[in-house]
């Protein structure tokens, strides 16, 4: 067999064996208990850090990079621990969301700042809402379903396809239309919003390192552009929302989350836009991830002197 179709055959053998152990996961959390399903992702989470490798260096490059803590401070090396227990805990819960009904939701899920939603949507439209890859942001979404709006977003084409599939059909359970990243997405979206939806958007990653450059945290980083590209298309202000897992007064776990004032657009459009409507949402950003930097999933070399940009439809979330 060629080289290129050796290569080829781990690819596909590799993905098929990712999406066999994300349909097994989403059966097993769904299966257990609440309080033992949350042990067992806890401990997952605290196995998966200390067998980190490579990517636990990354996690803590970026944590320090976030909190100014230097490689080896004892603040640092927790904040890293909690971050794989909080990130195995986003898992079990987005597997578990979908057996979920709106009461769930509305009981769960605290918001601050509703009312800035709901002032946008007053002025005819819909909303542009983005997070940043904190906490639990299908949770955020469930929980705009349940308050009776209609949720739309876009995701990046997975590797195998049928991989993207599972995540698709999960979302839609979820009451969010998912399109895919092609070139007509944007349109959609735009449609989708002048028809009255929230689009949610997750607008601190930016896959292919061709967005608007910008200082994060103090170092160059790029977003993407198309959180402010769409709601420039669609007439709307940028809402930005930080998302945190918490502990309920009764003992169960829910999230509370907070959105920001709109961000207003530029009473003309200029050249420059897209630019200082993004800096605006990674300002919000940040002071949304500096409260908990643990609650930051972001497992891959963000800022631009760590990283490469990624070859699509390698990342699942």
């Amino acid at each position: 067999m060629p080289v290129g179709g050796r290569r080829a055959g781990r690819m596909g053998m590799a993905g098929g064996l990712t999406y066999y152990a994300f349909v097994a996961g989403a059966r097993l959390a769904r299966l257990l208990p609440e309080g033992l399903a949350y042990g067992v992702a806890h401990s997952g989470g605290v196995l998966w850090e200390r067998f980190g490798g490579a990517k636990r260096a990354i996690v803590r490059t970026n944590l320090g990079r976030i909190t100014g803590e230097s490689p080896g401070s004892p603040r640092l090396e927790r904040l890293v621990r909690e971050a794989y227990k909080s990130y195995a805990r986003y898992w079990l819960e987005t597997f578990r969301l979908v057996e979920q009904d709106p009461r769930f939701f509305l009981e769960r899920f605290h918001c601050a700042g509703e009312s800035y939603l709901t002032e946008v949507l007053a002025r005819g439209g819909g909303a542009v809402i983005v997070v940043g890859h904190l906490g639990n942001w299908d949770a955020a979404a469930g929980w705009v379903g349940a308050s009776g709006r209609s949720v739309v977003t876009v995701a990046e084409v997975l590797e195998p396809e049928r991989l993207f599939r599972f995540f698709v059909r999960h979302r839609r359970r979820l009451g969010i239309t998912v399109h895919p990243a092609t070139r007509d997405s944007a349109a959609r979206l735009v449609e989708a919003v002048r028809g009255g939806a929230v689009v949610a958007l997750l607008g601190d990653r930016d896959l292919r390192g061709r967005g608007p450059q910008l200082d994060f945290f103090g170092a160059p980083a790029t977003f993407p552009g198309g959180p402010a590209s769409i709601a420039l298309r669609a007439g709307v202000p940028l809402l930005v929302a930080g998302v945190y897992g918490v502990v309920l007064p009764d003992g169960r776990r829910g999230w509370q989350a907070e959105i920001a004032e709109p961000i207003e657009l530029p009473p003309t459009g200029s050249a420059d836009a897209v630019q200082s409507l993004t800096v605006q949402v990674a300002r919000r950003l940040e002071g949304f991830i500096a409260r908990q930097p643990e609650e930051w999933h972001v497992f891959q070399p963000f800022w631009i002197e760590d990283r490469a940009p990624e070859r699509p439809g390698t990342s699942v979330r």
